[in-house]
């Protein structure tokens, strides 16, 4: 009887219809990897073409560029740091700085200066000239001004046309003038002169309050201090450090520019060192800071206008 009962096969068939497109993340996915990878190998490829100087410039304009500064404009191709013009083909830079060691070594050329203080016109001359050759030597004769004046010698070392001292907006000084620095520093060991050391900003302003261009000029004329007693110049010889902001620009008519911000050396005379160390010693009764203490305590008894003694109220 069961032979005979009939086998029921239940065939399942999935309907046809139109099928459900998958999603498009993974192209949004694919063409960064592809990006990503041309970035690259562009990379690779202006490594190869470029030799150390201009890998040097590159590295330096990456790091010190910034869109607040006026003198570069990052759609003029004219002075463009990079090694590949737009026709594919490599570019002549500008010769990159001269590499030095970081541990200068007085030589020959330091023995030239004779040792103790420098008071005359005709020594500060010298020491201009002793200083404009080093610098020549170094090639870094557009980056110092020098000039002798009453004070004694006034060294200001600035930002040129290919470099800046810091980078912008802090205290972080580049290799070129940290070398530069390295190399005046020798010279104090034999001129007993003492030195103020400022710093110089331009007129850019900061968004914020809590940091300024006082405090931006003083933590670089700060960190010029540091590097020249690091490169040997004995301690005792810095005078004073000031910040002056942009109070006393070099370019007044462009206050932007890149010849205000500069670190400056006085290399003061006896007369000068004298004279600015009256304005703040109080103990030394023929400074000027005493003096005036002086006069206006006398001052104020003859200032204040008499007064008729109060009498006691009577007993009641």
């Amino acid at each position: 009887m069961a032979s005979n009962l009939e086998q029921i096969v239940v065939k399942r068939r999935h309907r046809r219809g139109p099928r459900e497109g998958g999603g498009g993340a993974w192209k949004v996915a694919f063409a960064d990897f592809t990006l990503a990878m041309m970035a690259l190998f562009l990379v690779f490829w202006l490594m190869e073409v470029a030799n150390p100087k201009e890998r040097y410039k590159i590295a330096a304009h990456l790091r010190d560029y910034t869109i607040l500064d006026k003198e570069a404009n990052p759609f003029d191709i004219r002075n463009s740091p990079y090694p590949v013009d737009l026709g594919g083909n490599p570019s002549t830079l500008a010769e990159a700085a001269p590499e030095y060691t970081t541990s200068i070594e007085p030589g020959a050329l330091y023995d030239e200066l004779q040792v103790g203080h420098f008071e005359s016109s005709e020594q500060m001359m010298e020491l201009a000239r002793f200083i404009h050759r080093m610098m020549v030597d170094m090639g870094a004769a557009d980056s110092v001004q020098i000039e002798v004046v009453p004070q004694g010698l006034r060294v200001l070392i600035r930002d040129n046309d290919k470099q800046q001292m810091f980078a912008r907006g802090s205290a972080q000084i580049t290799p070129f003038f940290e070398q530069l620095l390295l190399r005046l520093a020798p010279i104090f060991v034999k001129v007993q002169n003492k030195v103020m050391l400022s710093g110089h900003t331009d007129s850019s302003n900061y968004p914020s309050n809590q940091y300024t261009n006082w405090e931006l000029s003083g933590a670089r004329a700060l960190k010029a201090r540091q590097v020249l007693e690091s490169g040997g110049m004995p301690k005792d010889r810095i005078a004073e450090v000031v910040a002056l902001a942009d109070r006393m620009l070099a370019n007044p008519q462009d206050p932007l520019a890149g010849s205000n911000r500069r670190i400056e050396l006085l290399i003061l005379t006896g007369k000068a060192d004298h004279e600015l160390a009256a304005l703040f010693n109080r103990h030394d009764p023929g400074s000027a800071l005493s003096q005036a203490v002086k006069q206006a305590q006398l001052a104020v008894p003859l200032a204040m206008p008499a007064t008729k003694p109060v009498e006691p109220p009577a007993p009641l």
